[in-house]
C-alpha cells in the first residue's frame, strides 16, 4: 500500500522498509505449502524409509503386543512420522516468490527515480 502513494519522503519510505522487513520475518508460515518438487521427493523418500523401519520394528514386537497397545503404538508412530515429514519439508522448502523479491527493490527505485 505504501508504494501507491503519489509522493514519498524519508518517513514513508522507512514505513515501506519496515513493512517489508515484517513480511520477511513472517514468511516461514508459507514454507510448508511452498515445498518444491525436490522437497516433496525427499519427503516421499523419508516416508518410505520410515515405513520400512516401522514394518521391521512391528514384526519383531507384534507377537507380544495386545491390540490396545498395538493401536497406541500405531497412533504414536503415525504422529511421529507426520512430524518428521513436516519438518523435512519445511527445511527443504524454499521461499521464491518473485513478487516479494520485486518489492525489496522498490525503495531504492523510488529514491532513484521518484514515485511515478
Amino acid at each position: 500500500m505504501y508504494s501507491q502513494y503519489k509522493s514519498h519522503d524519508d518517513a514513508t519510505l522507512s514505513y515501506m522498509e519496515d513493512a517489508l522487513r515484517h513480511v520477511h520475518t513472517s514468511k516461514d508460515v508459507f514454507f510448508h505449502g511452498r515445498a518444491g518438487k525436490n522437497a516433496k521427493a525427499q519427503a516421499g523418500a523419508l516416508r518410505k524409509e520410515l515405513m520400512k523401519k516401522h514394518k521391521v520394528d512391528g514384526e519383531t514386537n507384534a507377537e507380544t503386543w495386545i491390540p490396545s497397545k498395538m493401536r497406541r503404538e500405531m497412533n504414536a508412530w503415525q504422529d511421529d512420522m507426520s512430524h518428521e515429514i513436516d519438518v523435512s519439508t519445511e527445511l527443504d522448502a524454499n521461499f521464491n516468490f518473485p513478487k516479494i523479491n520485486l518489492m525489496s527493490h522498490w525503495v531504492e527505485q523510488i529514491r532513484g527515480y521518484g514515485p511515478q
